[in-house]
């Protein structure tokens, strides 16, 4: 019987060895993955309405140059969605652009950017949102 017994002490003793192995291996993983991840981040969205208050349209062309010559050379990186708001209770087609990440210096250099785009434009205004992000993770193919 005490043989017994101490066989059963030794394989639970074994046992919680290799679940602690496993447990550490989990651990490392994780921390792998967690050092990717920003624990805080600023972040900010512009509203780029693409009409124009006295008539007409920002057209296609004139996007995708302000894009590539503006937005590209202002930010690192940056998204930009296609979107439908509503500016004093009319429809209006948006570009939405999300910044990550974004320094003091991505937004000051935001505001320059609206006030440049509603001078290019006669646009009102750009609005910018900034964003309070909790954690902001890049995932890669590893």
């Amino acid at each position: 019987m005490r043989t017994l017994s101490l066989s059963f002490c030794l394989a639970i003793l074994l046992l919680s060895g290799c679940a602690s192995t496993g447990e550490i291996k989990k651990q490392s993983t994780a921390n792998t993955v967690t050092a990717n991840v920003k624990a805080h981040s600023e972040g900010l969205k512009m509203y780029f309405g693409l009409s124009i208050p006295s008539g007409g349209h920002i057209t296609a062309s004139q996007w995708q140059h302000f894009e590539s010559t503006q937005l590209a050379a202002t930010f690192s990186g940056f998204s930009i969605v296609d979107a439908v708001g509503y500016y004093k209770g009319k429809k209006e087609h948006t570009k939405v652009v999300t910044v990550y990440n974004a320094s003091a210096e991505d937004i000051a250099a935001a505001n320059v950017l609206a006030k440049h785009y509603s001078q290019l434009f006669n646009q009102d205004s750009v609005l910018i949102a900034l964003l309070d992000i909790s954690q902001v993770r890049f995932v890669g193919k590893e």
